[in-house]
């Protein structure tokens, strides 16, 4: 009997393919609840590779990026974001020549940079900026978007969660970038706590004035993801860099709602709700995640737990244990003939089973939880 697919939960990728890349591991903020942070009493804050071996400290070198993504590879590609799951791009030390490397090899590229922002120095930007003149293309006027992380409207503020960077620094960078606004995209996001969920309206001003187009804002669901967090699902406690016991409160429930009314949407779905199915938003937007080791993912729900749970991930689904008997290595396999291996083929049909992948019921349905909501806003 030939199975069937619900095509609004899923489609299968094929070129033109947008990708997630990861191209370094180094990251000069400590935010508590990123993945790469370990925030237990005694760690301040310290790189959460030291306790985790599957997560080295290490820049993608550039050399390697070249050989793989080459002119001709580049044409099946639409857009590539470099998008911080477990380093920030901007800290790769050939950050500018690898968005140069995408921008010429093919004039269908975007790239997209999502970053903290509080690195480097205005000359470092502009010059990055400048790029996106250098390659102008027929096909886009503005090849290349950046997003800056503006969490508070004072330093207090956004320094609670992203830490160990500079507001005005970010908010410098951001004007310098928004005087290339004829072909480059500046837009700006808030990670949304209780602290900051009534600042957002002020937040979204203070942006607008030094630049930015664009604000979007997400509401944090890491809360109760591991067991010593597990006991309070509104609240992550975390140590500082001194050592001191702090803790992020979830957005209240009656703000999310507002939120929700207000035009809030599931991460990459634009659809404003989910049911109990999973609906996969990457496969929707032809989207694939690409991990500083090279591995492929549908999606960073898949790609963080490999990475953190790489020995405990795969025990709960029989299909997930499949992965690793293909070569998904981007750095070692073409995309189009990675997608081609019967685990690819078969993930569509796990996904909408009555067994799907956890991960998949987790982040991209509502059985269990909320999924993610943002909200875009012009600022014009």
């Amino acid at each position: 009997m030939k199975r069937s697919l619900d095509l609004n939960k899923f489609k299968s990728w094929k070129p033109y393919y947008n990708i997630v890349l990861d191209t370094t591991t180094y990251c000069n903020a400590k935010c508590p609840q990123c993945h790469r942070i370990n925030s237990t009493e005694g760690a301040k804050l310290s790189f959460a590779g030291n306790v985790v071996k599957e997560l080295p400290l290490i820049h993608v070198p550039f050399e390697k990026i070249k050989k793989t993504f080459t002119q001709q590879e580049l044409l099946n590609y639409n857009s590539i974001q470099l998008c911080p799951t477990w380093g920030d791009h901007m800290m790769h030390p050939q950050a500018a020549e690898i968005v140069e490397h995408f921008l010429s090899s093919s004039w269908r590229i975007v790239v997209s940079i999502n970053t903290n922002g509080s690195m480097r120095d205005e000359l470092y930007w502009w010059k990055l900026c400048s790029l996106a003149v250098k390659h102008k293309s027929r096909y886009h006027n503005r090849r290349l978007h950046i997003v800056f992380a503006v969490d508070g409207i004072d330093q207090e503020m956004h320094g609670l969660y992203r830490r160990n960077t500079n507001l005005q620094k970010v908010l410098d960078h951001v004007k310098i970038c928004s005087e290339f606004k004829e072909r480059v995209i500046v837009e700006t996001q808030t990670v949304l706590f209780k602290h900051n969920q009534d600042y957002l309206e002020e937040i979204t001003k203070l942006c607008k004035e030094y630049g930015a187009e664009k604000h979007s804002s997400v509401i944090s669901d890491r809360f109760g993801e591991d067991d010593q967090q597990a006991e309070n699902r509104n609240v992550y406690t975390f140590y500082d860099e001194n050592n001191t016991k702090l803790s992020l409160n979830k957005v209240t429930k009656d703000w999310t709602d507002k939120f929700k009314k207000r035009g809030a949407q599931i991460n990459r779905t634009n659809i404003a709700d989910l049911d109990d199915k999973p609906t996969c938003g990457w496969s929707l937007t032809n989207t694939l995640n690409i991990n500083f080791d090279g591995n492929v993912w549908p999606c960073c729900f898949f790609g963080n737990v490999a990475i953190m749970n790489k020995k405990s991930w795969t025990k709960h689904h029989p299909f997930v244990q499949k992965y690793y008997d293909y070569n998904n290595n981007i750095y070692e396999n073409k995309l189009e003939d990675i997608l081609k291996n019967d685990w690819w083929k078969e993930l569509p049909y796990v996904i909408q089973s009555e067994n799907p992948v956890r991960n998949c019921v987790y982040s991209c349905s509502n059985k269990y939880k909320e999924g993610q909501f943002r909200i875009r806003k012009s600022l014009d």
